[in-house]
């Protein structure tokens, strides 16, 4: 059991002793672990970013991607641990893409527009409670997330942009597959 996992046990077993009427420990523990695991990667991705003097891109570019995560959907490890991992890795590598906006960038916000026109809503069912027919609204939602940024031409959002569009692939999944021997 990793330290997320642990400490989310944990409180969950605690809160439990203290407050009979709380939910339950297993509904607690996974709120707790998805809290835990989101506020770590933050946190630390903020800290790394932070020292470089990276701060603000890297605001922006958790914004970004979480905003385009949620009406997209997308890949999911199996670890809260290795999720941590990969969403603080994603966060930092976006804090740090503070280049000017060139055709480069262009192409691939065209590229991550592409991709999640074909995959976009991706693996939402069990984490989101939004109806399917709801689908194609949040499919447009992407795309019109992603095209504002030929507006705003922003290096930070093309790399939060291509890395949740790519997430949304089946190479994403294959990769992970791969990692963690499923």
């Amino acid at each position: 059991m990793n330290f997320i996992d642990h400490s989310a046990k944990s409180i969950a077993k605690s809160i439990r002793s203290h407050h009979s009427e709380a939910g339950s420990e297993v509904a607690l523990t996974y709120a707790l672990s998805l809290l835990i695991n989101t506020l770590t990667a933050i946190v630390a991705a903020l800290i790394v970013c932070s020292i470089a003097g990276h701060f603000v891109p890297c605001v922006i570019g958790m914004f970004s991607f979480i905003l385009l995560r949620f009406v997209s959907g997308g890949m999911h490890m199996s670890s809260s641990l290795s999720c941590c991992v990969l969403t603080a890795s994603i966060f930092i590598f976006t804090g740090f893409m503070t280049f000017d906006y060139s055709v480069t960038f262009m192409v691939l916000d065209a590229i991550s527009m592409i991709i999640l026109l074909i995959t976009a809503p991706n693996d939402i069912q069990n984490v989101s409670s939004i109806d399917t027919k709801y689908y194609p609204l949040l499919k447009l939602a992407a795309l019109l997330i992603v095209a504002s940024n030929f507006y705003v031409q922003s290096t930070v959002l093309t790399a939060a942009f291509i890395s949740q569009a790519f997430l949304t692939t089946p190479i994403a999944y294959t990769i992970r597959d791969t990692i963690e021997g499923r």
